[in-house]
């Protein structure tokens, strides 16, 4: 139940947020519209913790702000590599561990990974990530960035 609350929470701010009006009649639409989605979910069976993972809202913004700053990090050596001498290009892939213990943590560490640039996931097991990366640094830099440590799950 706590779930189906937290969802009709993100929902009404979702759909204030975005029409802004409170006009009685647009809210009874919204209102209207709220109660059918969550009525298709539950009858989905799709409100449980995995699904809607509203514990990893606290880390998840300080996560975000963290990666965004790798991102950029990343974004200058990879131009730097690209527009270099060939040298500065040498592919390999590599294992990285991977800690997280559900599907969604895992699926954030590897998304993560392929955001940054100059690296991709190429597979996803259990307990560690394939990744190709641009040079052996980038890749050293993948497994010491602390990555594993700091993904929300």
């Amino acid at each position: 139940m706590k779930y189906v609350a937290l969802l009709a929470l993100a929902l009404a701010a979702h759909w204030m947020l975005l029409s802004g009006h409170t006009e009685p009649l647009l809210l009874a639409f919204g209102i209207l519209s709220i109660a059918f989605v969550i009525f298709m979910a539950r009858r989905m069976y799709t409100v449980d913790v995995e699904s809607h993972p509203f514990e990893l809202l606290p880390r998840l913004f300080g996560y975000w702000l963290w990666l965004l700053k790798e991102i950029i990090k990343s974004n200058i050596d990879t131009a730097r590599r690209a527009l270099g001498p060939k040298s500065l290009v040498q592919p390999v892939i590599i294992n990285v561990p991977a800690r997280q213990k559900t599907d969604l943590g895992l699926v954030i560490h590897a998304n993560s990974i392929t955001l940054t640039p100059g690296t991709v996931s190429l597979r996803l097991g259990k307990g560690d990530i394939e990744v190709h990366a641009l040079h052996p640094d980038v890749a050293r830099g993948t497994l010491d960035s602390g990555m594993d440590e700091r993904v929300p799950e």
